[in-house]
């Protein structure tokens, strides 16, 4: 096995995610990048752009041009910190959070095509390891 393969292997699943995920989300002003971004603001209560960008590896200018679409639409609400006011929170609305059903059910759907022919054993220990790679390449500078 060839270790570089692996990120052709990821590389592939996440083009092809996107590809289908595209096509497939109606939802007005969604797209697959800025759906993984809602979903990651539903998971917190409140979060920056920042934080955003820093998790999900994307870069500061997309994350924004994406948060601006996503509150337009009525998906999140931005509000200035109190005490710096350089920092803007994000929260999701219920708007939002019906989107994130919507988004999670066609993942899921996804995912089980993907997983068919997987055991629940796998599943966990390739999502363990990949959780652990994701951490260690936070790291990389």
């Amino acid at each position: 096995m060839r270790t570089n393969d692996l990120g052709k292997y990821v590389g592939v699943l996440h083009r092809r995610f996107q590809i289908v995920i595209n096509r497939e989300l109606t939802l007005p002003a969604l797209n697959a990048t800025n759906a993984n971004f809602l979903l990651f603001i539903s998971e917190h209560d409140r979060v920056t752009a920042k934080q955003i960008a820093t998790t999900l590896a994307i870069n500061k200018g997309l994350v924004s041009r994406e948060l601006t679409r996503l509150d337009t639409a009525g998906y999140i609400d931005r509000t200035t910190d109190q005490q710096d006011h350089r920092t803007s929170w994000v929260q999701i609305t219920p708007t939002g959070q019906a989107a994130c059903t919507t988004i999670n059910a066609l993942m899921q759907q996804l995912w089980d095509q993907v997983l068919a022919d997987s055991t629940q054993t796998a599943i966990e220990q390739t999502h363990t390891e990949l959780a652990q790679w994701a951490d260690r390449a936070s790291e990389l500078k």
